[in-house]
């Protein structure tokens, strides 16, 4: 029965392990999977730079490449100054330690004998190495006229055929020699030797003083391992910054360029939700601008060719119904046929300025509204305007008046542009006028520009439509007739006469329109003329 307990309390240890390891591996699959989303997500926009095209990749190269380039030159900087350090100032000090210590055993045997023999220097050599107190620091060996070492400060007796490339360069010069390398257990090692000047003895023995370099290539091997790793924390850092960079800058510019590409398509109604308020907020507002704009636009081009078809279809639609009632009168009714024939007429002429009006417009866009500038008295252009307006406002109850100057005033100007903007004015100001209205032409000269002014006291312009009525399509009033053309067409023609066309209004007030030209000063004559 203990048994059977005992083994039941084992298997259920055992499954508590199993589920414990279970859920440990669970947990570290879940954290690595996790760990692998983020470097991911950290890394995909420069997948996706390197696969693409444009301004992001050339980013990425020349970001990158100015990096790299300095990080390396860094990094070959530090690990130059760092083994200049540390084996510069461990050459120095073995160095000075060899020459210091070959010189005062040199004086040291000199005192204690006249004439040293090849056993006097073994005997000085063992002295010297018993009371040398950095033993556990650096060798030192005492070589004797052969070039065998007689003396070793390790207590061992190195082995034969020993490379001593230090002590063979001190024997070349006569002075000391150094070197830099592996002894025979492949160990890295400094040298020196330091050729002994001893009395009444003409031979090479040379004092040699040997360190290992391993302790100190570990701290050079930790000291670059630190860099490499500070350098790798850096260009993460570089690169987290560089994936927000490109995630705030560049996801952005591709959001712009799909709407862009949208707004082309004629979807004018889709809109940038404008996130920062930086260059890329300021061009998110320009597009948002310019889509506004466009829809304003496609809504005044669609309201115009509906204004045409309406203004078209009028005089056409008048034109056949008295065509057809012409016909269908006998030859004794004159008098309706002579009513019919009269209003055919008046709505040809009407069709025909619309056409006009229309083909003025299309000159206009394409550049080829052309001046025939001449010399010409604009005060007797004005009077045959109103002269013709004149039948008009006594029919529809309006007054037109006009303040005539005593004398001619010469313009450079085309005749019939001229008078076809003085034409838009006046019936403007006809038009938004009440029966019973006032309509003001005078003119006035300063500084030698004319202004033709048009004055109306109708239902004026509001405000904030005053600076888009000499848009192309715009029309204030859409209640009126018109292709809202006119304007648009008369401040052209004047600013190709070098002059202004403005207009000034106050709703419920009325409206004032000043044509401001350039006055010709004409020759002087020659004498005898």
């Amino acid at each position: 029965m203990a048994e059977i307990t005992n083994e039941t309390s084992e298997k259920k240890e055992e499954t508590g392990e199993r589920k414990k390891d279970s859920k440990l591996r669970e947990k570290t699959g879940k954290f690595t999977g996790a760990f692998v989303n983020m470097i991911k997500h950290i890394f995909l926009p420069y997948r996706e730079m390197i696969q693409g095209k444009g301004i992001t990749r050339r980013w990425l190269f020349t970001t990158f490449s100015l990096l790299g380039t300095m990080l390396i030159a860094i990094f070959v900087i530090s690990v130059s100054l760092i083994n200049s350090f540390y084996y510069n100032n461990i050459k120095q000090v073995i160095d000075q330690r060899a020459e210091v210590t070959s010189e005062y055993f040199a004086q040291t045997a000199f005192n204690s004998y006249a004439a040293m023999n090849e056993n006097d220097y073994r005997l000085s050599a063992q002295s010297f190495v018993e009371g040398f107190s950095d033993k556990d620091k650096m060798e030192v060996q005492f070589i004797n006229g052969r070039g065998s070492t007689l003396v070793s400060s390790t207590g061992f007796e190195p082995p034969e055929g020993q490379p001593k490339p230090d002590y063979e360069e001190a024997c070349k010069n006569g002075t000391h020699g150094t070197w830099n390398g592996l002894n025979e257990n492949n160990e890295h090692v400094y040298a020196v030797s330091y050729i002994l000047e001893l009395p009444n003895y003409k031979g090479y023995r040379a004092i040699r003083m040997i360190v290992s370099l391993e302790p100190t290539d570990a701290a050079v091997r930790g000291n670059v391992i630190l860099i490499s790793v500070i350098m790798l924390v850096v260009l993460l850092f570089i690169s987290l910054t560089s994936s927000y960079f490109i995630r705030s800058i560049v996801n952005p510019v591709k959001k712009i360029t799909n709407i862009a590409g949208n707004i082309a398509g004629g979807d004018f109604s889709i809109r940038l939700e404008k996130q920062h308020d930086d260059e890329i907020g300021d061009l998110m507002d320009s597009i948002n601008a310019m889509a506004a704009e466009l829809a304003l636009s496609e809504n005044a081009k669609n309201d115009f060719i509906s204004s045409v078809s309406h203004e078209l279809r009028t005089p056409l639609t008048a034109i056949k119904g008295w065509s057809e009632t012409v016909l269908m009168c006998g030859t004794e009714d004159e008098a309706m046929i002579k009513r019919g024939m009269g209003i055919i007429i008046k709505e040809t002429e009407r069709l025909s300025g619309l056409v006009e009006q229309l083909l003025d417009f299309s000159r206009m866009q394409s550049g080829r509204l052309v001046m025939n500038i001449q010399l010409l008295d604009i005060v007797a252009e004005i009077d045959d305007v109103v002269f013709m307006f004149a039948e008009k406002a006594r029919k529809e109850d309006k007054r037109l008046t006009f303040y005539e100057p005593e004398q001619a005033i010469p313009v450079m100007g085309d005749r019939d542009r001229l008078k076809q903007v003085i034409i838009i004015a006046i019936d403007n100001a006809m038009k938004y006028s009440e029966s019973g209205g006032e309509i003001y032409v005078y003119t006035s000269v300063e500084n030698d520009r004319l202004t033709i002014g048009v004055r109306d006291h109708g239902c004026g312009i509001p405000a904030d439509q005053l600076s888009k009525v000499k848009q192309k399509f715009y029309k204030a009033n859409t209640e009126k007739g018109g292709f809202g053309i006119g304007l648009a067409v008369a401040d052209e023609i004047i600013r190709k006469h070098n002059g202004e066309f403005i207009i000034d209004s106050v709703e419920g007030e009325g409206t004032n329109v000043s044509i401001i030209l350039p006055i010709a000063r004409q020759a002087a004559p020659t004498e005898g003329e």
